[in-house]
């Protein structure tokens, strides 16, 4: 009987193949399924070609797939009897149920493509791990979905992308997008408290330090002292606080740059971590620094010639308030007074700090930074003042402007000119008319002077209506407005002119003489007040007047020298010289002289110049192209094109054989060699060149 049902079901599935031979699928179906429980292999394999063709109404892709897969699981655990018997009968092995595997996985992933799905590429991974599509699956797979959490752009989108996916190409991506995503939503707002609360709740983001960073940026862009102060103990942990305490020195050296100044910070802000940069700063904050030149690179020494910063800079200007420009190729930076650059060079010109501020420029724009090097006012302006009184002009759309240090418009632009603030005041125009306003844009003085200039103590020199006068802040009338020309004020005079002659008015308005005197070539020059006198002319004689309007001498001569206890008196084209009594001492015998001063005196004789003394002797020998007193004991001459400097007595100080020397202050000069740069102290008679 097993043999007998055997052949029975070895017949039903022989009838079962032939019917589907013949397309029959009805009745193949109805064998294989009858066959299925004894031979589940070759009828799951017939039931798998009858639901993977499309040609009849049993056609399903998923049945097709499940019975192929049973046939395919059910194989290996045939005997090998069997195994013989199927091939030889049925013409059916492993190799048949390999390739309708195939042909039914191919037809699965043909599927997944045209659904295109993340679900579908996932069905056809899960159920066939086999497949050599499997790869092109998941990397289908991993795109849509990929693309589909970037169309969605939240973060929890990329993060289940990530967590779903954790083996994707994209997987690294997707991750940084996330982090990205859930910075922005989580400083949606942009508020202080938002990023704060991200720092505390996501210390590993990637944008944490972007985070730390606008926390910075808006607890300090007041940009004083007790922003910065705040913000260092509000949030110790982030990465500015070092940035933090520098810009928090800076920001107090605003307020006066000076060794006593750094003591006091020293005082109040006892943790500051820099303290022994702040010694050195310390140290050096009062040191007087002269930039040198050595072989054509710049570097500083202090007054004993001690190199400070040695020569490595193509250019260094004079330090102020701490800091000095120094070139590098062509843009300007700044350095500090150990040599350490403080602002890179980064500027096509650079001007030095003022009030904690300098100008800086870029492509024929101005700008302003802070110590610090921090934009306060955009490089974006064609003219930008200097800060005074905390306040700077500027110009835009050909009309000034007011800029406050914090770079904030505190007068917006309105003026058809601006100059600096002194004392509070600043001159301005409208309709090409002058006036003066205050800090507020106040009206002080109305729109009604051709000219106006300040004076000390909150006076104004002023033309209105073609005529000259002086007039206070308050509108008061110091110096009535009558004069074609009012002069600078000197040892208590100001030369006023009317209609060719000229006279002097006081502080008071008050006229020196009542006579008018009448004007001669330079006047303005020579007739100001020096050493109690000034030069007068009466009747083509000229005079020297005293302040209170005595003449020195009573007789007018043809021309005179400046007042002093020698004079230097012109007569008949010839200068000689006289007491200040009137007793002449030098007959006249030079082209050109000077009065003296002290014991010596310059003098020319057509084309050369010397120096003489009171018994009319050659100091230094008429032998100059030019000279010139630089202090009471010190002149600088000129000799084939070079310059030297000379005591009073003719005694050598500095060769004369540089190309400029230039007048520093009233002890300093600075010396221009052909090779070198170096200063030359007046008074100790010293030099101040670097040291070998």
């Amino acid at each position: 009987m097993l043999l007998m049902c055997s052949s029975v079901h070895a017949s039903k599935l022989t009838r079962a193949f032939d019917a589907l031979e013949i397309y029959n699928y009805f009745e193949a179906k109805r064998l294989f399924e009858k066959s299925i429980k004894k031979h589940p292999v070759p009828a799951c394999y017939g039931l798998s070609i009858i639901y993977g063709r499309k040609d009849n109404p049993f056609s399903n892709l998923d049945s097709a797939h499940t019975m192929i897969v049973r046939s395919l699981e059910a194989y290996p655990s045939l005997k090998l009897k069997t195994k013989e018997k199927y091939s030889s009968k049925l013409k059916l092995d492993s190799m048949d149920l390999v390739q309708q595997r195939t042909l039914i996985t191919s037809l699965y992933f043909e599927r997944s493509i045209e659904t295109h799905s993340v679900y579908g590429y996932q069905d056809f991974i899960d159920k066939n791990p086999w497949s050599p599509l499997k790869d092109s699956a998941t990397y289908l797979r991993d795109e849509l979905a990929f693309m589909q959490a970037k169309e969605g752009g939240k973060s929890a989108d990329y993060l289940n992308y990530v967590n779903e996916f954790p083996q994707s190409q994209n997987s690294k991506q997707a991750l940084s997008l996330y982090h990205e995503a859930l910075y922005a939503e989580e400083t949606y707002s942009n508020n202080y408290v938002d990023y704060l609360n991200f720092v505390r709740k996501y210390p590993d983001s990637p944008y944490r330090n972007q985070a730390e960073d606008k926390i910075y940026e808006m607890a300090t862009q007041t940009g004083t002292v007790d922003a910065y102060r705040n913000f260092i103990v509000e949030n110790p942990d982030n990465r500015n606080v070092t940035d933090a305490w520098k810009h928090l020195f800076n920001a107090k050296m605003k307020e006066g740059y000076s060794a006593e100044a750094i003591e006091a910070f020293e005082r109040d802000f006892p943790d500051y971590p820099f303290k022994s940069d702040l010694l050195i700063e310390k140290n050096m904050a009062d040191k007087l620094l002269f930039p040198f030149k050595n072989n054509g690179k710049w570097g500083a020494i202090d007054k004993f010639g001690t190199t400070i910063i040695p020569e490595r800079f193509e250019q260094i200007d004079w330090f102020s308030e701490g800091l000095a420009v120094f070139r590098d190729g062509d843009k300007y930076g700044y350095i500090n007074k150990m040599g350490k650059v403080a602002i890179p060079a980064q500027y096509n010109d650079a001007l030095s700090f003022n009030e904690g501020y300098a100008l800086v420029e870029l492509d024929d724009k101005w700008g302003m930074i802070d110590r610090n090097g921090d934009l306060i006012v955009p490089i974006q302006y064609e003219e930008l003042g200097v800060l005074k009184d905390g306040l700077a002009y500027f110009i835009e759309e050909d009309q000034y402007g007011y800029f406050d240090e914090k770079g904030n418009v505190r007068i917006p632009p309105q003026f058809d000119e601006a100059y600096d603030f002194e004392d509070g005041f600043a001159v301005v125009s409208k309709n090409d008319f002058y006036g003066v306003i205050d800090e507020f844009a106040t009206t002080y003085l109305p729109y009604q002077f051709e000219e106006l200039f300040p004076l000390k103590n909150k006076l104004f020199l002023a033309k209105f209506k073609d005529y000259w006068g002086i007039l206070s802040i308050e509108k008061d009338t110091i110096v009535s407005f009558e004069y074609d020309y009012i002069g600078t004020e000197s040892e208590g005079w100001r030369i006023v002119e009317i209609e060719d002659e000229y006279n002097y008015v006081n502080a008071n308005g008050k006229l020196l003489s009542v006579e008018w005197f009448e004007t001669y070539p330079e006047y303005r020059a020579f007739a100001q007040f020096q050493n109690g006198h000034a030069k007068i002319m009466k009747d083509i004689q000229m005079f020297l007047m005293d302040t209170v309007g005595n003449m020195l001498y009573k007789k007018g001569l043809q021309d005179v020298g400046g007042y002093a206890d020698f004079v230097a008196f012109k007569k008949n084209d010839l200068w000689g010289y006289k007491t200040n009594k009137g007793t002449e001492i030098i007959k006249p015998e030079y082209d050109f002289a000077e009065s003296f001063r002290k014991d010596v005196a310059i003098v020319m004789k057509d084309p050369f110049f010397g120096v003489i003394n009171t018994k009319n002797e050659a100091i230094i020998p008429l032998l100059q192209e030019s000279i010139t007193f630089l202090s009471d004991s010190v002149l600088i001459v000129k000799r084939m094109g070079r310059y030297g400097l000379l005591s009073v007595k003719g005694d050598t100080l500095v060769n004369v054989s540089q190309k400029k020397i230039e007048p520093i202050s009233d002890k300093i000069v600075r010396i221009y060699s052909d090779q070198e740069v170096f200063y030359y102290h007046l008074e100790n008679k010293r030099y101040i060149r670097r040291e070998e």
